[in-house]
């Protein structure tokens, strides 16, 4: 308590500055006051409001002249983070605008579903696409009512569904199978992926899953894809405001 109350009177009086060998040195830690002051950045959730942003001028008014002939950078951080900024002021820092920060679910990769679960997945996370749907198709025929039985040689697996005693129906299930979920902003396409797509029968139920096989390449292609579209959408008369980075 006392060390303390110590400390806390110390404290109180102005810092001791000394220069010693070329150099400055003080006895205790002392925060620079920037010449400039920046905003909060505000949290968007969509490229089109940073978009919206730099066309609209926001903000304007409360800038200075020098501030206003900054030019933008947008960011672009990873798949699912853009970052605004304006130019280095004169304290050598960027101001953040504004953060658009991807909030969505996705598909839960390299998890075992039950059939009637991997099938709202697949129409709800992913692009609709033939591969889509036909693998939406294969695995809404088969269930544990029908009776299952599968061939699997570490390739392809081979799924028989019989349905009653009239009919038995014999697929193969390729893989991988290439599909688009949603992954990154809804504004740009979304990238392809090779999935392996796996089936097992555990008890009485059958399970699916998708599994990753690209490294996560999409990434890139997606932070390609975000680029592109700020190029594009971004007015021909402010191009030479903005710098895009990705």
């Amino acid at each position: 308590m006392i060390k303390e109350a110590l400390e806390y009177i110390v404290n109180l009086s102005a810092p001791h500055l000394e220069f010693r060998n070329g150099s400055h040195y003080a006895d205790r830690t002392l925060h620079r006051i920037p010449n400039e002051l920046t905003a909060s950045p505000l949290a968007v959730h969509t490229l089109s409001a940073v978009r919206d942003y730099i066309e609209s001028g926001a903000d304007e008014c409360a800038e200075d002249e020098d501030s206003i002939g900054r030019r933008f950078v947008i960011h672009v951080a990873d798949y699912d983070r853009v970052y605004l900024y304006r130019e280095l002021n004169s304290d050598k820092a960027r101001e953040c605008l504004l953060e658009a920060e991807l909030s969505a679910p996705t598909f839960p990769f390299g998890r075992w579903l039950g059939v009637e679960e991997f099938i709202i997945n697949m129409q709800t996370y992913f692009v609709p696409t033939e591969v889509r749907d036909t693998l939406v198709q294969l695995i809404s025929t088969v269930t544990t009512e029908n009776g299952v039985s599968l061939a699997d040689d570490g390739m392809t697996q081979r799924v028989t569904a019989r349905s009653g005693i009239s009919l038995v129906k014999q697929v193969s299930v390729p893989n991988p199978v290439v599909l688009a979920p949603y992954r990154t902003f809804t504004e740009v396409e979304q990238p392809k992926s090779p999935f392996v797509f796996r089936i097992r029968q555990t008890g009485d139920e059958v399970q699916a899953a998708l599994f990753a096989a690209d490294a996560d390449a999409w990434k890139r292609e997606a932070i390609a894809n975000i680029r592109d579209w700020f190029e594009q959408h971004i007015p021909q008369e402010l191009r030479e405001d903005v710098i895009i980075l990705a």
